[in-house]
């Protein structure tokens, strides 16, 4: 084809053919009819590169990357979609596997994290090794499950939730351990604790004489020795030398109370401390 038949057909496609051999456009290019598969190709090299209209959903392809000059952007319908730094606010919804290091993070929902850590919206509970925490804070491990968290909205709550001991711990030993049944143990045969209490200690007593700081409801045992109080004398039970039975009704010519003086079911009573 000649130089005027090529200039003859750039013209019909709005084309220019410059001196130096450049082509130029006087208006935009227009592709009728069959309209996909065009676009610009390159060719020449170890393969040809292109950007084209393709029929899957009527996109533009590109064959290569596409490099935007810096302080410019990506725009959707006017808005801001991505720039060289920043995602647009307009951008909602992801589907990302993996994020670099992240300096504030609000997340609006529940969130699972390795399936592992889990945050119920609904009961806004956050869950360690449990999706479904019984707590405002659940951690679970070995099939036990410790709770934090509050009650009946008038009281906080910590310890287990099944039929678990907890143990409270310090320098990775226990210093006091609530069993499943409720019983309470402070220290242990091979680290003695000591407890000290600054008010009064009531024992079985809802409400505690606050004239006294030990107010016990029942029988105690003070240096191994029982003392109980009584109208008289056991007549059961077994009871060692030194036991001590207080008398409830103490009057004038009777005694304050009885004493053990040989062990035995109910052993052999003794009265002492006349009262005149």
């Amino acid at each position: 084809m000649n130089s005027e038949a090529v200039e003859k057909a750039l013209k019909e496609l709005n084309f220019a053919l410059t001196e130096n051999g450049s082509i130029t456009a006087d208006s935009s290019i227009a592709f009728k009819d069959n309209i996909y598969d065009k676009g610009f190709y390159w060719a020449g090299r170890d393969y040809t590169k292109k950007l084209v209209l393709v029929a899957d959903e009527d996109r533009i392809f590109s064959s290569e990357s596409i490099d935007i000059s810096r302080n410019k952007h990506l725009a959707i319908n006017g808005q801001k979609v991505l720039s060289e730094s920043e995602l647009g606010t307009g951008v909602t919804k992801s589907n990302l596997r993996e994020v670099g290091r992240l300096k504030g993070l609000i997340v609006d929902g529940s969130l699972s994290v390795n399936q592992f850590l889990y945050f119920d919206s609904n009961s806004d509970r956050l869950g360690i090794g449990t999706e479904a925490p019984n707590a405002a804070l659940s951690v679970a491990e070995d099939d036990i499950e410790v709770m934090l968290g509050t009650e009946d909205y008038t009281k906080g709550k910590v310890g287990t939730f099944g039929s678990n001991d907890f143990d409270i711990v310090t320098d990775n030993t226990t210093r006091i351990t609530v069993t499943a049944g409720g019983n309470i143990k402070v220290g242990n045969s091979a680290s003695q604790s000591q407890m000290t209490v600054y008010g009064k200690v009531a024992v079985g007593v809802e409400h505690p004489d606050n004239e006294v700081d030990l107010h016990v409801k029942g029988a105690i045992k003070f240096n191994n020795k029982k003392h109980l109080s009584g109208t008289a004398v056991p007549d059961g039970g077994n009871y060692n030398e030194g036991d001590i039975v207080w008398n409830e009704r103490p009057a004038s010519g009777g005694h304050i109370g009885w004493v053990c003086i040989k062990s035995g079911n109910p052993g052999r009573w003794a009265p002492f401390g006349q009262i005149v």
